[in-house]
Formats: structure tokens, C-alpha cells, sequence
């Protein structure tokens, strides 16, 4: 792994600067390539200041990655109590980032949690501006990588699904395709500014996040309740506008395709697939099947 670099105060606030000025730009803008050497395939630790805090993310670049034209962004969000090294071992997105040539940012949450809407650790109890984490992170992965902003996506499981689903709803100029796993939507209100591509995964096993809805939490915490992972299928389908009648894509997606802005919005339901959902009994690639969605449906 990469030495760690550290973001100074005139980075930082370049990095907002950039944050705020992508907020309100079209993705339609071509990308500048960073004027920098090209970072070397693998990984890398970098730091950035958000609130209160200075905050870690780590950074997968593919081998074969120049800096000379724009490539597809994924971040990969930890679950509670888990770390960017765990989620980058597990969720098979670095894997597909070599194959198909996009860098992958892995976010640390505070007291390895996220705030996202009742629940759970340090990130709920202080109340951390998460959006403004992402948008800071994306302000300052785009000063070392050439991003392309029409493909930038997110993923992440368990709590960090729900921080999928939170960008979705909440950072939509930024990201155009969200692929949460094993977490129901649960950002209310959900008000994107555009319509996103959106696919779940959920194990109908699941013993921490019931398929059905119901208590999520680890023991011994309030947590919060689901809606389930039919009624956020229902809801993503409303919000992105989608008509007609869900087509099952394979053995277990549906998949609403005649949505707003070419969008598309999904259910994965996996047989036997427990809340650790990356190790299924279908052998199911979670990260190809979500990459694969994301490239058929391009945004208008």
C-alpha cells in the first residue's frame, strides 16, 4: 500500500470549492485531467478535512491507468464496524476495476459507522454531515484521477448500503447509479435531483435486515425499523418515475426499465443469501451484475 498523503487547508478547501462548483455543474462538462504524474496501479491512503474531523479514504487504481483519459469511479462503502481494507477484500469491486479499467474509492466512516437516518455508532451520535464527507472525497479524488463525471456510481453493504442509498437520494448531481447491498432505503425524504440508476441486493435469508422489514440492529441498540426490500423497490420506483410493469433480468432481478431519464431501478433477491451477501449461495457476482446495469442504462 501507498504511503499516506494528507490534504492541507488550501487543498481542503480547493476540495470544497470543487464540491460546491460540482453540485451545480452538468455532467454533460468534459473532464481535465489532473496536469500530475499518473498514481500507480494499486493502492492508496489518502486523507481530507470534513466537519470536525480529518477523515481517511483508500484508493484503488487499476493497472493500466495513464491519467490521460477520463474512467468510471465506484465508491465502496464499509459496513458498521467494518473498514475500507474488509470492504474492498469482500465486495469484488476492486477485482472488476482492473477488468474494466475504473478506480474504486473505499470512504472510512467515524468510529467505523456512517449517519444515515437513526442508527447505529459515533457517526449517528455526533450527527456527521455525510454528504458533505462524499462531496468532499469527490472534489478531491478528481484533483489526482481523471474522473469521468458521467460515471461515477456507488455501492456498499449493511450500513454502508444505506449510505448508497443516502447518495442516491441526496448527491444525484454527482453520482449516476447507486447499487446498495443488504439495507433498505431508509433516507426520508429521498429527493435526488435527477432520476439515478438504482439496483439492490438482498439475501432472502438475511438475519440482521429482513427481506421483510422489521427491527435492524446490532444487539444491544435502538436501531431502526426497514420498510423492506419490496416496498424500497416500490419507492426508488416511484421516485425515479418508472411505468409499466417490472421484466425479471436473469433468475433474480426485476428490473423496471421505462424509468425518468433512462433510468433504471432493480431487486436482486438472492435464495439463501445471508446478510454478508457478497458470499451467496448462487455465486452470484454482485458487483458484475450492478456494473452491468449501469453500462446498459447510461443517464440522459
Amino acid at each position: 500500500m501507498a504511503e499516506t498523503t494528507t490534504a492541507g487547508s488550501a487543498a481542503a478547501g480547493a476540495s470544497s470549492a470543487a464540491a460546491s462548483a460540482g453540485a451545480s455543474s452538468s455532467v454533460e462538462t468534459l473532464p481535465t485531467c489532473p496536469m500530475q504524474e499518473a498514481l500507480s496501479a494499486g493502492e492508496s491512503t489518502h486523507q481530507v478535512h470534513s466537519g470536525d474531523y480529518d477523515r481517511k479514504y483508500l484508493l484503488h487504481v487499476p493497472p493500466g491507468y495513464d491519467g490521460k483519459a477520463p474512467v468510471a469511479l465506484v465508491f465502496d462503502f464499509h459496513g458498521y464496524n467494518s473498514s475500507p481494507d474488509q470492504q474492498m477484500g469482500w465486495s469484488g469491486f476492486r477485482e472488476l476495476g482492473d477488468e474494466e479499467g475504473f478506480v474504486v474509492v473505499y470512504p472510512e466512516g467515524i468510529g467505523a459507522s456512517w449517519h444515515v437516518d437513526g442508527c447505529c455508532g459515533r457517526a449517528f451520535e455526533e450527527l456527521l454531515d455525510e454528504i458533505a464527507f462524499v462531496r468532499t472525497v469527490m472534489a478531491d479524488v478528481s484533483g489526482i484521477v481523471c474522473v469521468d463525471p458521467k460515471r461515477v456510481y456507488a455501492s456498499g453493504i449493511s450500513q454502508g448500503g444505506g449510505m448508497a442509498h443516502h447518495v442516491g437520494c441526496l448527491a444525484a448531481d454527482i453520482f449516476s447509479g447507486v447499487a446498495p447491498v443488504s439495507s433498505d432505503l431508509r433516507t426520508d425524504p429521498c429527493t435526488p435531483a435527477r432520476a439515478i440508476n438504482e439496483i439492490s441486493f438482498r439475501g432472502l435469508a438475511d438475519t440482521l435486515a429482513a427481506y421483510e422489514g422489521g427491527h435492524v440492529g446490532p444487539s444491544g441498540m435502538e436501531g431502526y425499523t426497514a420498510i423492506g426490500a419490496k416496498p424500497t423497490l416500490e419507492r426508488w420506483k416511484t421516485i425515479n418515475m418508472c411505468t409499466g410493469m417490472a421484466e425479471m433480468m436473469g433468475d433474480v432481478c426485476e428490473t423496471y426499465t421505462n424509468c425518468s431519464g433512462g433510468a433504471a431501478v432493480s431487486l436482486c433477491s438472492i435464495p439463501g443469501g445471508d446478510h454478508l451477501l457478497y458470499q451467496n449461495p448462487q455465486d452470484a457476482n454482485l458487483a458484475k451484475i450492478a456494473w452491468e446495469l449501469f453500462q446498459k442504462h447510461p443517464l440522459r
